[in-house]
């Protein structure tokens, strides 16, 4: 097996035209994921950057939002994909929504080829730099290759959220 270089970039102001051209490849939603940056002019990329950088320091955030830190994966320099982890939990998030801790997506040319794994891992260990202890995901039930991720990376299913997603849990210690 060949070694790559892998890395695991906090998103920043300073990202361009190759991080740009990755989005466009990850549609706004698929899976109860969302990309915003999907069909955004590259102009509204860069504030969208700006935006969401600050959204990781608590700063414009919407009326309700957690904040959360936006990273990009990128394997021998190329960005594949990119995910998010939000810094806390919620109630509402988790009763209401339907949403977990962190979530990601990865580029359909790359897909098939382990990178969801690897960012996976990546961002399981960003939720423990963050101190959590155990985390919540919501996958959709029909997003067969993520729930595997979650499965193989230590998640066990505990529930149903409304007949759609799957309730898994992962302990971090």
């Amino acid at each position: 097996m060949i070694m790559q270089s892998i890395s695991l970039r906090q998103l920043s102001l300073d990202m361009g035209r190759p991080e740009y051209d990755m989005l466009q490849k990850i549609p706004a939603v698929e899976n109860g994921f969302t990309n915003p940056a999907y069909n955004l002019s590259y102009d509204e990329y860069k504030e969208w950057l700006r935006i969401t950088d600050n959204n990781s320091r608590s700063a414009d955030l919407p009326e309700g939002w957690i904040p959360y830190t936006t990273y990009i994966l990128y394997i021998e320099g190329i960005p594949v994909g990119y995910g998010r982890v939000r810094h806390s939990s919620s109630g509402y998030l988790e009763t209401v929504v339907g949403a977990g801790n962190l979530g990601y997506g990865i580029a359909k040319e790359y897909r098939g080829k382990g990178y969801g794994n690897i960012l996976f891992k990546e961002l399981l260990k960003k939720c423990k730099e963050i101190g959590y202890k155990e985390i919540k995901l919501f996958p959709m039930k029909s997003n067969e290759p993520s729930v595997k991720i979650m499965l193989r990376n230590g998640g066990r299913i505990i529930g149903d959220f409304k007949g759609e997603k799957h309730i898994i849990r992962i302990s971090l210690e």
